[in-house]
């Protein structure tokens, strides 16, 4: 590889001229992202911060949409056995997500944020509703793989989008004051249509599913989003770059009257064409990625997947919820809950470590979720289902915003989409392997194998993981953290 010499100057946005060897890279001070951070928060940040979180909850109401259909429609037919069924949900949150994370955090750092994102959706949309029209299981196998692709690359890219705009003193603020949108979406999609439409009308449901990503967010991103102007920086668009930052920056400038000035020499900047996928396994990425490797895996096998998974056909059992009350429960009526609590996480700013945060709620769930070893009552399970939706959604965003903030520019989606992918593989064994077998074993004996399960390796242990080998991000400049 040629690497250029270190300029001591930041590039000017009529500097482009200026190109990269192909194979080239050259350090710089960013200019650009001397700029961003320098910004106080603006509705801007919030208008494209929200816009992410909106695509997370439009693509991510269809996460697992297998576990909604099999208890109501397949089972009681006899359509799709209990294996195929984890299967087909494995195959989904696991294998196909963890593929499109490969496929667009690599697409992301090479062509850019708000191109993966367009591409996502498209990828999703296409793919959701032929599962309307089809109870084979190997066609049903395909079509859960290929759309979980789209969302997989939404996972690489839509935290990255944020942290790259937000300003290191306001990060924090920023990610989870916008970060309830996604809950919001997630709930209104997979919560209040599912409760009116699900059984009865999931052929209307799994369409509105399919429609929404192309109809609502692709617009949105051809006309309304903007490129990061931090990977442009990073790829020699400094012009482009500096278009989009202008305007931010004279929006500042109207309200407040006046700019603090960039601190351009703490921003130095990997200016590369090429996406330097190795650098993910080496040097002082390498204990990172690895340990990351841990945290996601095991907390996508319990906390995030392995519970949630299989509480439906719990609580089914237990308490004999119906279609509209198992929506109820566990979709609509968490959301007031997840969104005081990551507003009242955003109002400590950054005061405290997101490694902080993920093992509070790491710990809080662990707690939760045993009591349902001892007690398995109407109100008990609505408490559990309320506590462990806010405590697993908060995790997981803190997790994201951990991630996308230890990989530089340069390959932060690609960091994103290795690390929360492998992690995806958790999802198969939280649900085809190993905690869904649990989960079977052990039912008629109030299935504490799938709730110790849940509780210790899937919930405490990767927390206590990222507490105490995770590194310190809280109001750091991202060129700092990971240069």
């Amino acid at each position: 590889m040629t690497t250029a010499p270190v300029s001591k100057e930041p590039v000017s946005p009529d500097d482009e001229s200026t190109a990269l060897p192909d194979q080239g890279e050259r350090v710089v001070h960013g200019n650009i992202a001397a700029r961003i951070d320098r910004l106080p928060l603006l509705t801007t940040h919030f208008l494209y911060a929200g816009i992410t979180q909106l695509w997370w909850g439009v693509m991510i109401a269809a996460d697992g949409i297998v576990a909604s259909l099999y208890p109501f429609l397949w089972a009681p037919e006899g359509l799709i056995t209990s294996f195929q069924f984890d299967v087909l949900l494995g195959t989904n949150i696991g294998a196909g997500i963890m593929v499109g994370e490969y496929i667009g955090g690599y697409m992301s750092d090479w062509t850019g944020r708000r191109t993966t994102l367009i591409a996502a959706a498209i990828v999703e949309g296409l793919f959701i509703w032929p599962i309307a029209h089809t109870h084979q299981f190997w066609w049903l196998l395909l079509w859960n793989f290929l759309f979980a692709l789209g969302m997989g690359m939404l996972l690489a890219t839509n935290a990255v989008y944020l942290h790259e705009i937000a300003p290191p003193g306001v990060r924090q603020k920023l990610a989870l004051r916008t970060q309830v949108i996604a809950p919001i979406t997630l709930t209104l999609l997979a919560g209040v249509l599912a409760y009116y439409w699900m059984p009865e009308h999931y052929v209307r449901y799994l369409t509105v599913l399919s429609l929404a990503p192309i109809v609502i967010l692709v617009p949105i991103g051809l006309f309304v989003l903007p490129e990061s102007p931090r990977w442009l920086e990073s790829k020699g668009h400094v012009a482009k770059a500096d278009k989009i930052v202008g305007k931010w920056e004279q929006r500042a400038l109207a309200r407040d009257g006046m700019l603090a000035d960039p601190e351009v020499g703490r921003h130095d900047v990997v200016q590369t064409k090429h996406v330097p996928v190795k650098e993910v396994f080496t040097g002082r990425y390498k204990k990172e990625t690895f340990m990351l490797w841990g945290v996601w895996f095991l907390g996508y096998s319990g906390m995030i997947y392995g519970f949630g998974s299989f509480f439906p056909t719990f609580a089914i059992v237990h308490v004999a919820w119906s279609a509209h009350q198992l929506f109820l429960w566990t979709r609509i009526v968490p959301l007031p809950f997840v969104i005081l609590v990551f507003y009242a996480a955003a109002a400590f700013g950054e005061r405290y470590e997101r490694k902080t945060w993920a093992l509070i709620a790491g710990v809080l769930f662990s707690l939760v979720v045993v009591t349902i070893s001892f007690a398995t009552s109407n109100p008990v399970l609505i408490t559990v289902t309320i506590a462990t939706n806010c405590l697993s959604l908060f995790w997981l965003f803190t997790m994201y915003n951990y991630t996308s903030a230890a990989y530089p520019t340069r390959l932060r989606s690609v960091g994103t989409g290795w690390t929360d992918g492998v992690g995806h593989l958790g999802a198969i064994v939280g649900t085809s392997l190993l905690v869904g077998r649990l989960f079977d074993w052990t039912l008629d004996s109030g299935g504490w194998g799938w709730i110790w399960y849940c509780a210790i390796p899937g919930a405490l242990i990767p927390s206590l993981m990222i507490f105490f080998m995770g590194q310190r991000q809280k109001g750091m400049i991202l060129e700092e953290l990971s240069p």
